[in-house]
């Protein structure tokens, strides 16, 4: 597991974190037999006759798990140990899909009939096929699409300065490998002169004194 499949993980633990934290409510009225949506409130201080909405709040965990599932997977490690996918890219890829969901899959909330009582939270419908006695729950709207851009904002903070230190580290590097080999090679160079250099000194002097021998 490399370091960027770590902050995945930890993002993906505290973002269920704060969703079982701030979990969706349900208040009882008189008006209706079923509970309705009401709104997100602390664990321990939510208002009197609330209960937690479970399956907006299994949707949402199953948000978070889909999303760093394929984050996991993306960042696995490939050549050199580095990810497939720079993870920037992943971060922006996964911000726009999780935002298209949003938007063609939104909240509805039924029109009540007559005049009495407000609309109430119907669930997640196709964009297309909305019906005339639905309407596009604009609070719930509101609060996904923020969630999404906070997490694609940290995360893309997160996961870039890692990545920018990791490309100044291999500059730096590359930089001291070149100024090494460059050393290297320059002092081959001194070590060949200097060797022919006392070759050619030999021979003179082993021609200087084969002339002495013959004179």
């Amino acid at each position: 597991m490399n370091r960027y499949q770590k902050i995945v993980l930890a993002g993906a633990f505290a973002n269920a974190v704060v969703l079982m934290l701030f979990p969706p409510f349900d208040v009882e009225t008189l008006m209706r037999a079923a509970p309705v949506f009401d709104a997100f409130y602390p664990l321990f201080s939510a208002p009197p006759h609330r209960t937690i909405n479970g399956n907006l709040l299994y949707l949402s965990l199953f948000a978070v798990v889909g999303n760093a599932g394929i984050a996991w997977l993306a960042l696995l490690g490939g050549r050199e140990g580095r990810p497939r996918i720079t993870p920037r890219n992943l971060v922006m890829v996964l911000g726009f899909l999780n935002l298209l969901a949003v938007f063609l899959f939104p909240p509805y909330e039924a029109v009540p009939i007559g005049r009495l009582g407000g609309g109430t939270f119907d669930g997640f419908a196709f964009v297309l096929a909305e019906s005339a006695r639905r309407r596009i729950f604009v609070p719930l709207l509101y609060i996904e699409v923020l969630y999404v851009l906070i997490n694609a904002c940290a995360f893309w903070l997160a996961l870039g300065e890692r990545s920018a230190r990791s490309a100044i580290d291999a500059s730096i590097q590359e930089l001291i490998s070149e100024k090494e080999a460059t050393e290297a090679e320059i002092e081959e160079r001194v070590r060949r002169g200097v060797e022919e250099r006392i070759a050619a000194e030999a021979k003179a002097a082993g021609r200087a004194a084969a002339q002495r021998n013959k004179t």
